[in-house]
């Protein structure tokens, strides 16, 4: 029903207010428009326009057959400073939207037709203002508004853009995809404690760590009887001291797991905070866990090769004081001395040792530092075979046997083949010590030459045999403790590694080893 009076005071009084817009709608000529003059418009959309102005809420009214358009203040920013304001005020949809038109047309429909009302929740619906079509997010509804019969007239639209909050959380997300993507190539194992219940979240890692059901939650008690027995107790005491009143909330620790899944020892660093409210009583103790087995079991080797080689260099060391010492004496009471040869032969044995020693460590620092230079020449393996075990002849405890091709040349560095063979020779003299014979074998394989060099002694335990040709790996049998850093069969490998060729060993605990290498016979 449209309004009778020719008064307009009824009308201004609907319209008043509201700020820029309802300005805007009051000086607009609505006259020249498809709905006509205010004080033709019904009571229904005066009620709803008036709704809108006072509203600090955004609200947009498509109004008629042709979709009119009205909105407030509040929704005004959404239209941004150079785009569809102030042109949107009175324009029809279909011409104010173009660009989105396929999406919001059917919504209209839907509400206009007297069917249900719509809500959208961070919706993307891209709009054209400041000059270029922006991405914008919105959380709206549609709702139906009746005339004075009853019949749908128009769509009221009260939405909020939330594009900034979107942005936010999509910023956050990627930020929490960046760290879980850190966290993973990092292998750390995260996990997150609540300290009133004692229960506690981690990741698929940590679980498989501690050999935990990968369920959502994890009672701490089965966590802490993974850690081994040594360490459990110092670990529930950080726990406690970290989330106690007062405290810096700092959880820092290493210690030892094992997994009864796997059985597997795994030494951790477990790096944590605990978080407290305003009373002073923790929350929350979260933090990561790294695995740090290999550079513990590094250090170790580290500190173990020190205590070895400390130990080695200064048996020598007092041998050769002491022989100095009587030497100096000697001459000193009488220079024709019978003993003089006797300790002569001593001290330049034990700088024997030393240099052999001292040649070891010059060698790894060649390796690591990519210096082991090769100087090849054609040379016959037997005549070096049989130069360089001149010494284990002469001591006469071993009979070298050399069998196979004698014949053979190969295109190798002289010196660095002989410190293989001595060494291999040398580790079969020194490991088999009731044994006379020593096997050196040349032969042919795949094209390669073959050369073994194969003893009667004690053997190698399967589990040692992976890592003998490791940097300062020590094999000590049956308690026996043998001489040596732990550099000759590493340096060994590297040495025919260089040379292109392979090296093993065959072993069996108490019947002797067998050590293979291989040399290309043409370069």
């Amino acid at each position: 029903m449209l309004q009778s009076k020719s008064d307009t005071s009824i009308n201004n009084a609907y319209l008043a207010g509201g700020g820029e817009m309802g300005q805007l709608i009051r000086s607009y000529d609505w006259q020249n428009s498809a709905i006509g003059a205010p004080d033709k418009w019904s009571q229904s959309l005066l009620t709803t326009i008036s709704i809108i102005l006072n509203s600090k809420f955004p609200m947009f009214l498509w109004w008629g057959p042709q979709l009119i358009q009205f909105y407030n203040d509040a929704y005004r920013p959404s239209l941004g400073n150079n785009g569809k304001h102030p042109t949107a005020l009175g324009q029809p949809g279909e011409e104010c939207w173009p660009e989105i038109w396929t999406v919001i047309k059917p919504l209209i429909d839907q509400v206009m037709t007297g069917q249900e009302a719509t809500w959208s929740e961070d919706q993307l619906i891209p709009i054209y203002r400041n000059n270029a079509l922006e991405d914008v997010y919105w959380t709206f509804g549609y709702s139906r508004v009746n005339d004075e019969t009853g019949k749908p007239a128009g769509v009221l639209v009260i939405c909020n853009e939330t594009t900034d909050k979107v942005k936010a959380y999509n910023e956050i997300h990627r930020a929490n995809k960046e760290l879980e993507f850190a966290i993973e190539a990092a292998e750390l194992g995260t996990w997150d404690l609540d300290p009133k219940t004692n229960v506690f979240m981690g990741n698929d890692r940590l679980k498989t760590w501690f050999g935990l059901p990968h369920d959502e939650k994890i009672d701490l008690e089965k966590a802490t009887n993974v850690v081994v027995e040594k360490d459990r107790e110092r670990v529930i005491a950080a726990i406690f001291n970290a989330v106690q009143n007062g405290s810096d909330g700092n959880y820092n620790i290493i210690y030892t797991i094992q997994s009864p899944v796997d059985n597997i020892p795994r030494i951790v660093k477990a790096i944590g905070k605990a978080l407290f409210d305003s009373d002073g009583n923790a929350y929350r103790l979260s933090g990561i866990l790294q695995d740090v087995t290999d550079e513990f079991q590094l250090q170790q080797r580290k500190d173990e090769f020190i205590s070895v080689a400390s130990h080695e260099l200064k048996t020598p060391i007092t041998s050769l004081k002491a022989s100095m010492q009587i030497l100096q004496k000697l001459i000193k009471e009488d220079q024709t001395s019978i003993k003089l040869p006797l300790f002569v032969d001593k001290a330049n044995n034990n700088v024997g040792k030393l240099t052999n020693l001292l040649d070891d460590l010059m060698s790894v620092s060649k390796v690591q530092n990519g210096q082991l230079i090769l100087n090849k020449t054609w040379i016959n393996l037997a005549n070096l075979i049989n130069g360089c075990c001149d010494h284990v002849r002469l001591a006469g405890t071993h009979e070298i046997i050399l069998k196979g091709n004698t014949e053979l040349m190969v295109c190798a560095d002289y010196v660095r083949i002989d410190q293989v063979i001595v060494n291999l020779v040398n580790n079969a003299v020194k490991y088999a010590p009731h044994s006379k014979e020593i096997i050196i074998n040349i032969g042919l394989s795949n094209g390669m030459a073959l050369v073994s060099v194969k003893d009667f002694g004690i053997g190698i335990s399967p589990e040692k045999m992976p890592h003998l040709f490791d940097r300062y790996y020590r094999v000590d049998t049956s308690g026996v403790q043998f001489s040596g850093l732990g550099l000759g069969l590493y340096i060994s490998a590297e040495i025919i590694k260089r040379h292109n060729g392979q090296i093993w060993v065959e072993s069996e605990l108490g019947k002797g080893a067998t050590f293979y290498f291989t040399l290309p016979i043409e370069q």
